[in-house]
Parts: C-alpha cells; structure tokens; sequence
C-alpha cells in the first residue's frame, strides 16, 4: 500500500513539473518538457476527450483534474 501511495506522489510531483515546464519552456520538444509531457500526455488524453483546451478559452484542465483524482485516490488509499 505504502508503494502505491509513493507512486501517486511521483506521478502528482511529474504532473506539477510539467505544469512549471509548461509555463517557463514554451517548446514542448525541449529535454526536460518532453520527459514530463510523455508521461503525462496519457493522463491526460481521456480528460482532453471531454474537455477540449479550445473549448475552455485556452485553459486546460487536465492536470488540475488529474492532481485533484490522485489526491483523491492517495487519500482513499490511505484511509
């Protein structure tokens, strides 16, 4: 159980990295954006299906929602 919990850590600590990257490194093919986007464009792929960046005026809220459901899993985990 503890191992999962600290694979959620990982995964929400890369989600907010990419988050940074996406906001400082405007090229997604740049070394460190591109590590953080291949693991984060597949949890992201089923949210951008729904909610489409262009159809929220540019803002895209995967990785808020994607932090908000491992907070949710890590917290229902450890209760």
């Amino acid at each position: 159980m503890t191992l999962l919990v600290l694979i959620i850590q990982g995964i929400r600590f890369i989600v907010l990295a990419d988050v940074i990257l996406s906001w400082v490194m405007r090229d997604p093919d740049q070394f460190p954006r591109s590590l953080t986007r291949q693991i984060t464009g597949p949890l992201y792929a089923p949210i951008h299906a729904i909610l489409d960046p262009r159809k929220t005026g540019g803002i895209d809220l995967s990785p808020l929602i994607v932090l908000l459901l491992l907070s949710a899993l890590q917290h229902w985990l450890a209760g």
